[in-house]
């Protein structure tokens, strides 16, 4: 039988007790409803945004549209790009926008997201930006 020393067997102990507080935390998590609406922008006016959500695309979102679903809290990432389109060259991206990439953390039972487009010199993005309830409900009823 080997013979551990004390540094050992405390290593081997914090090991196990951060591997059990892993566990426990991805074990414990909740329901989340996550809820997201696009502006319309006629600047982007034939753009469609294709929305994912970690890692698989859950929607096509067009102006003014409004897209939800259901997942757990913790961590997550959310990804917005555009296929080829009409736009303002080298503003809006020619003949699209570049991709959006972005990790939330979700820790709420609901959290609420606008999809907005931001120009710049060689091609805008579609960001996903967090909003409160209220002010989802505003671009919902526009």
């Amino acid at each position: 039988m080997k013979n551990y020393s004390k540094f050992h067997k405390i290593h081997l102990w914090l090991g196990f007790i951060a591997l059990a507080l892993f566990s426990q935390a991805a074990l414990s998590a909740d329901p989340c409803r996550v809820n997201f609406v696009r502006e319309t922008n006629l600047m982007v006016a034939t753009q469609t945004v294709k929305l994912s959500f970690d890692g698989k695309q859950i929607a096509k979102v067009g102006h003014g549209k409004s897209v939800s679903i259901d997942t757990e809290t913790g961590k997550h990432s959310i990804q917005t790009k555009v296929g080829l389109s009409l736009g303002v060259p080298n503003v809006t991206g020619f003949n699209g926008a570049k991709k959006f990439k972005s990790k939330v953390t979700l820790d709420k039972p609901e959290h609420f997201f606008k999809i907005i487009f931001k120009p710049a010199l060689m091609g805008g993005k579609h960001h996903v930006i967090e909003i409160d309830a209220e002010e989802y409900q505003k671009m919902l009823s526009k």
